[in-house]
């Protein structure tokens, strides 16, 4: 009797402490989309991981599409989470904006060198039709977007003047990294490119007062 008590009790406890069936559809969602992409996984898949419910996912999402920007929002937030974490200590603008290619060379070997997971998802929807297909090209694009306004905005504190020309320079040498460092399994391609992104950092900027 007792020792049903317990069962039965330590199967409560763990039940209450189960992630929300949000929180576990967009783990498994997480899991599956990074590891094999996105198309390929089907509906019921991300339920049998999750342990969800069909009419919980279409409660909670409405969809997959849906559920695949909330993936990518997700992954977008905590991006932008780990950037600040490594970045609100350091004084100088160059190593706040070499701390994209940073984390890049940090993570790529965990990733199983998988490169961008927006770079990816945007690959899989390379001409959208539908209007969820549109909102994950469109959450793709917010995440470059994020770095690219931030990188100008560093830039243009660093230099006295506008520079998203500049901006678009470092981005391409982080998107060519990535690429690289997927297609050879390798962060040396990701390494250069930091290097590249540091000679011009160091370069003085441009003096258009003549």
């Amino acid at each position: 009797m007792a020792a049903g008590s317990a069962k039965k009790k330590t199967t409560g406890t763990r039940r209450r402490n189960r992630p929300s069936p949000r929180q576990r559809l967009l783990d498994s969602a997480t899991n599956l989309f990074t590891t094999e992409g996105i198309r390929v996984i089907g509906i019921d898949r991300i339920l049998r991981e999750a342990d969800v419910a069909k009419a919980s996912l279409y409660s909670l999402f409405g969809s997959k599409d849906a559920l695949v920007i909330a993936y990518l929002e997700s992954l977008d937030e905590r991006y932008r989470q780990t950037w600040i974490d490594r970045t609100q200590d350091l004084p100088d603008v160059e190593d706040k904006i070499l701390a994209f290619f940073d984390i890049a060379i940090a993570e790529e070997p965990g990733k199983d060198f998988r490169g961008s997971y927006f770079q990816n998802a945007a690959n899989e929807y390379p001409k959208p039709e539908t209007e969820s297909e549109f909102g994950i090209a469109a959450a793709c694009m917010a995440h470059r977007q994020w770095i690219h306004r931030t990188m100008t905005e560093l830039l243009t504190k660093k230099n006295g003047y506008p520079s998203a020309t500049q901006a678009n320079q470092l981005l391409i040498f982080l998107d060519g990294g990535l690429a690289g460092a997927r297609f050879v399994r390798s962060v040396s391609p990701l390494e250069t490119a930091r290097d590249l992104a540091r000679q011009m950092l160091l370069a003085p900027p441009a003096d258009y007062s003549i």
